[in-house]
């Protein structure tokens, strides 16, 4: 069998890799460029490419002092921690010793308790990297008011907690970037962390 197949969809659309990779980021570099510039322009670029969707950029907020570069990241996922490119030191919030047992104590979740746990490491003047639980975005709002993180990206989706947290991150006054609304996920989040991870300062 001759592959491609001659006049197939394959044959008269595909393309590699690379340059399939460059027209989508060219296209949400040019769309995010409307609305800001320099770090922040990258940072909604990356959100819009990673989620296919020119939609979100009426859902993003880009607050406060964007860092340059990231020494030390702590997510909420593992899943975060498998996008990310570049990051000197990864704590995952679900996957900390004792998270399980203290989540079971205090009647919250294995990543709000991770965050408590590893906050004083990774939290305090750090990234912070929430794609999938808004209960680890409630903690970080609470532990932020004694030892406050460098920046934080929010794209939790979900229909309970995750719009509010969300609005509470973007109101808090934190240097923050947020997909306001239901809509996120861990891949825009990961997307977004690269941005800062490849700036310059950053490993």
């Amino acid at each position: 069998m001759t592959w491609p197949v001659p006049g197939g969809w394959l044959e008269r659309l595909g393309a590699g890799p690379a340059v399939i990779e460059a027209r989508s980021r060219g296209i949400a570099a040019d769309l995010a460029a409307a609305r800001w510039s320099g770090v922040e322009s990258q940072l909604a670029a990356a959100v819009v490419y990673a989620g296919g969707d020119p939609g979100l950029l009426e859902s993003i907020s880009i607050g406060g002092q964007v860092p340059t570069g990231a020494e030390r990241v702590i997510a909420d996922v593992g899943m975060i921690r498998a996008g990310l490119r570049g990051a000197a030191a990864v704590a995952v919030a679900v996957e900390a010793a004792g998270a399980a047992e203290l989540a079971h104590q205090t009647g919250t979740t294995r990543s709000a308790a991770g965050m408590r746990l590893l906050w004083d490491e990774f939290g305090r003047d750090g990234l912070v990297v929430i794609g999938n639980a808004p209960t680890a975005l409630l903690a970080t709002l609470d532990l932020a008011s004694k030892a406050p993180p460098a920046f934080v990206i929010a794209t939790c989706p979900g229909f309970t907690l995750a719009e509010t947290a969300k609005s509470a991150l973007a109101e808090s006054g934190l240097s923050h970037l947020v997909v306001r609304g239901t809509r996120g996920g861990s891949g825009l989040a990961a997307a977004a962390a690269n941005v800062l991870l490849r700036q310059p300062g950053g490993r």
